[in-house]
């Protein structure tokens, strides 16, 4: 399968275009603050649907009361109603409203673990769950649930895409530079890569998802080797994968200005990514070249998890709008309810000091459901698109 991955780095410049431990108990609503909640947080889901009763009971109580108001709340939607009882998407769609009321992240954090808490999920579930820790930045959280997917579903190829760029993000935001512990983690980082690389076992739904990942294990071991300099010329598998062939950029891995990654939840379903560039051009698998900024989008998966990539080494300047277009499902969402996708975007991947990352995570309820996601501004006002 490396192949094609092989053939793709030859044609490219050296800069190309690209068992858990168990999850921490909910605390009480009676411990909750009751301070006046803030604002929402920026991306966050929109409030609940009308037909959604006991939602919109929840988001008003911590509107007008706070935190401890809004749990006390869902606390009496529960017992009144015993269809809410037990059902993922109970517990994940409160965690929605409450983040986009603007609850605190650990709030939020909880009443995700709740869902993994009360019986053992689906990989479906633990997958939507972990997109959700993510978005909020509770990487040990993540780890945790993505470790019990892995467990599930090892079988699959982004069960360790997933395993290592929350591992990755973690290590990335630990305040104390320990060597050890950096060496540890990127072991589990490039383990799990490299196992995608290498491996013959993918089904072939999967197919090509190894050059986004070479790109991210490019990334990886690159930053890894800058933030550790003890770690250089330690790190990267050239028994399995030779530098000289395979590393995307060498040692300093790749360079671009603009990075999205979009991946899912749920198997057996399509979903799109989208770029609206200020040059007016739109970028997506129907058009997977920009003409004006030399961007491209990778393989349009219509049968899997993703991921879909768009890579731009060198940006014009304004504004880049990131969005999902749900095309279609063949497997059922029962205990979600939904889909849920995972966008991650990186501007200036590459150089270390100044990198900007965003996340978002998006519920998907229904087909050809198509919404902007994320907005990313980057340098100077770009040249108007011309038409030919």
């Amino acid at each position: 399968m490396l192949s094609s991955v092989s053939r793709r780095l030859s044609r490219s410049a050296p800069a190309p275009a690209p068992a858990p431990a168990p999850a921490p108990a909910p605390a009480p609503a009676s411990q909750a603050a009751a301070a006046p909640p803030p604002p929402p947080a920026p991306g966050a889901p929109p409030p609940p649907h009308p037909e959604e009763p006991w939602l919109i009971a929840v988001h008003k109580a911590f509107v007008s009361e706070g935190l401890a108001a809004a749990l006390s709340t869902f606390d009496a939607q529960l017992a009144a109603s015993a269809s809410l009882v037990g059902k993922p998407s109970t517990y994940i769609r409160a965690c929605e409203v409450l983040h986009a009321a603007g609850a605190p992240s650990d709030a939020c954090a909880d009443m995700l673990l709740s869902v993994v808490e009360t019986k053992l999920p689906d990989v479906q579930t633990c997958r939507q769950v972990a997109y959700h820790l993510l978005s909020l930045q509770r990487f040990d959280e993540a780890v945790r649930v993505l470790e019990l997917v892995l467990e599930l579903a090892p079988a699959e190829p982004h069960s360790h895409t997933d395993i290592a760029f929350a591992t990755l993000l973690r290590l990335r935001r630990k305040e104390e530079k320990d060597v050890a512990t950096a060496r540890a983690e990127m072991v589990v980082v490039v383990g799990a890569l490299a196992r995608v690389l290498t491996s013959t076992e993918w089904a072939s739904r999967f197919a090509e998802i190894e050059w986004p990942a070479l790109i991210l294990l490019s990334w990886a071991v690159a930053w890894a080797e800058h933030a550790y300099p003890a770690l250089r010329g330690s790190l990267w598998p050239e028994e399995q994968l030779p530098a000289e062939r395979f590393r995307v950029g060498g040692a300093a891995g790749p360079q671009m200005d603009v990075f999205v990654w979009l991946g899912w939840d749920t198997d057996h379903t399509d979903v799109d990514l989208h770029v609206r560039e200020p040059t007016g051009e739109e970028v997506y698998y129907g058009h997977n070249h920009s003409s004006t900024t030399g961007a491209a989008v990778s393989r349009d998966f219509t049968d899997g998890y993703g991921p879909e990539v768009y890579t731009l080494p060198k940006a014009p300047g304004g504004k880049y709008t990131v969005e999902t277009n749900y095309y279609a499902s063949h497997q059922a969402t029962t205990g979600t309810g939904a889909t849920s996708a995972v966008i991650w975007s990186v501007q200036r991947l590459g150089q270390f000091e100044c990198e900007e990352m965003q996340f978002s995570s998006v519920r998907l309820t229904r087909h050809k459901q198509r919404q902007a996601v994320l907005q990313l501004e980057h340098g100077n006002a770009p040249p108007a698109l011309t038409s030919a």
